[in-house]
């Protein structure tokens, strides 16, 4: 897949264009053309680290869509619990809605613009600016950016266009491209052009403002057979390339048995059933990559994963880490504010410092098919899937 076509088809105008400088000002001043700048609610423009993004792959597919907020200078944020809400809000001034269906609008691009209507009543902005966040995109709002991908090619083709922001850190997911594994992960980039962008981010960031997630660990049972995504020759090539390069993370987990993955899993892949992987087993993986990281310079982190972080040689991750990217943190006592991800059921143990994350679930499909994805993976494929087997 094609990612920087996907998301000019998407969003309807190519990366290159800028928006006009005066519908750039109009945005800007005095206040934003949105329901908190017309409301004057939430428009508290402090410094924040900003996730982009754990809700969909905003460097490979919506890259557009930012730069174009960038210009602007601020984005509004759907809170992901109130989708509904939202969408009975903004339903009668929805010009692309179906009559009779509360469906909203079909990108994130469209929200927007909707959210930017000045005939929107007083009481629906008062509404809409408390079920979304407004962020400011303004450099000296932006203490850092935590990027998460597993195709970056689009980003480095532009990556002079986020130069304004000092402070960056990416997280890039690569997991085994065995022919056997595909089925996991259709679509992701081959494993050669995941390491050249690899390289590319470590020649222009500092190393260790990257970070490899060999992230989830997936484990199933197939024809009787116990069988998981742990490869350890391949493990340790990634550990070896990664180590010239001066990459020393590497991030796991192991794969939640979410509602929806359980789902796409029986109704796609009816002959394999999920497992929990045995303590033993568990054991002995975790012993490969501490002995392999070790060779390499590998340090081995658990994302909210406390059967892992226990186990020898790991410690638990701060995927986004305060006392790393934010310069405030460098002298001061204690601990960073958690990340309200702590609030939610089975992500209690999430090691994340206070952010804000700017993706989406509803209005930004991400544009990959991983089968076990918590969020909004690319249902086109599985429609085709569907298709292939008749059962559209």
């Amino acid at each position: 897949m094609e990612s920087e076509r996907e998301s000019v088809e998407q969003l309807g105008f190519p990366i290159s264009e800028l928006i006009p400088l005066d519908e750039r000002n109009a945005h800007r001043a005095p206040h934003p053309c949105c329901p908190h700048g017309r409301t004057g609610f939430g428009l508290n423009e402090r410094p924040r680290i900003l996730s982009a993004s754990k809700r969909t792959d905003i460097p490979a597919f919506y890259l557009p869509w930012l730069l174009r907020r960038i210009e602007l200078g601020w984005v509004d944020v759907p809170n992901p619990l109130f989708t509904q809400p939202i969408l009975q809000a903004i339903a009668p001034y929805d010009d692309q809605a179906v009559p009779g269906r509360v469906a909203g609008p079909p990108s994130r691009a469209a929200l927007d613009r909707v959210l930017a209507r000045s005939d929107l009543p007083s009481e629906v902005d008062r509404r809409l600016a408390r079920l979304f966040t407004h962020v400011s995109l303004r450099p000296e709002h932006v203490v850092a950016i935590v990027w998460w991908s597993k195709n970056y090619a689009v980003y480095l083709r532009h990556a002079d266009r986020f130069a304004q922001y000092e402070r960056q850190f990416f997280h890039f997911t690569v997991n085994p491209r065995r022919g056997d594994l595909r089925w996991l992960e259709p679509d992701v980039p081959p494993l050669d052009e995941a390491l050249r962008q690899f390289r590319a981010l470590a020649e222009r960031f500092d190393p260790e403002m990257v970070a490899w997630r060999y992230d989830p660990l997936v484990f199933w049972e197939e024809d009787g057979q116990p069988l998981s995504n742990w490869d350890p020759d391949f493990f340790e090539d990634m550990c070896q390339h990664l180590g010239t390069l001066g990459i020393r993370r590497c991030i796991t987990s192991i794969a939640d048995h979410y509602r929806k993955f359980q789902l796409r899993m029986r109704r796609h892949f009816p002959h394999r059933r999920l497992r929990q992987p045995h303590p033993e087993e568990l054991a002995a993986i975790t012993g490969a990559m501490v002995e392999i990281g070790q060779r390499y310079g590998m340090r081995l982190e658990a994302c909210t994963e406390s059967a892992l972080a226990s186990q020898p040689g790991f410690c638990a991750a701060s995927c986004i880490d305060a006392r790393l990217l934010d310069p405030r943190w460098e002298h001061r006592q204690g601990a960073p504010p958690p990340a309200t991800d702590v609030q939610m059921a089975g992500r209690e143990a999430c090691g994340c410092h206070r952010h804000a994350d700017i993706g989406d679930y509803a209005w930004q499909e991400c544009g990959y098919a991983c089968v076990y994805c918590y969020a909004n993976p690319n249902h086109r494929y599985y429609r085709s899937v569907r298709r292939e087997k008749g059962e559209a």
